[in-house]
């Protein structure tokens, strides 16, 4: 019998730079970011999963319960400044974000995809010469990337925790 000799490679692994955040389409040219790290997971609800309520702040779209848990679902462009969410829409994509012990979901035009990016690339959100975004928003920004997306596509670093602290009374 011959011998066989396995020869196991050492791969290299190449270092990913850069945290990850999923990426959230508010308009058709307006994308912000939110750190993975906060995303519970993202689905797309139909529109009779909602519930409801009234005299709530006109952001909120309703209580949605997923896998025993109730939690807000936010329109998050109209509550940065941005046009509302279609109210006729059949259905909404939403990213539930797990902040502490408490859910939010954000409700989206489109989930988008993973980015990486480091922490030093931010850029104060007090510096917007040139963006898209409403000054209503600036609160609850961590910064933004310029030409993230690609030429002349800003990406918006959202920062969760100040929008989880939000009071949403009315």
């Amino acid at each position: 019998m011959s011998k066989l000799t396995i020869e196991l490679l050492e791969e290299k692994s190449q270092a990913i730079a850069g945290l990850p955040h999923l990426s959230l389409q508010l308009e058709r040219n307006v994308t912000a970011a939110v750190q993975l790290k906060l995303v519970r997971e993202t689905l797309v609800l139909d529109a009779d999963r909602f519930t409801q309520m009234p005299n709530v702040h006109p952001c909120l779209i309703g209580l949605v319960e997923h896998r025993s848990n109730v939690f807000w679902v936010l329109d998050l462009p109209q509550f940065l400044g941005f046009a509302p969410l279609e109210s006729n829409a059949i259905d909404t994509h939403i990213a539930i974000l797990q902040i502490g012990g408490a859910f939010l979901g954000l409700g989206v035009y489109r989930i988008g995809r993973v980015l990486r990016f480091n922490e030093t690339e931010i850029v104060s959100p007090l510096e917007f010469p040139q963006t898209k975004i409403p000054i209503e928003a600036v609160p609850f920004l961590r910064g933004w990337l310029p030409n993230a997306e690609g030429v002349g596509k800003n990406l918006y670093v959202l920062d969760a925790e100040a929008i989880a602290r939000h009071d949403f009374t009315v």
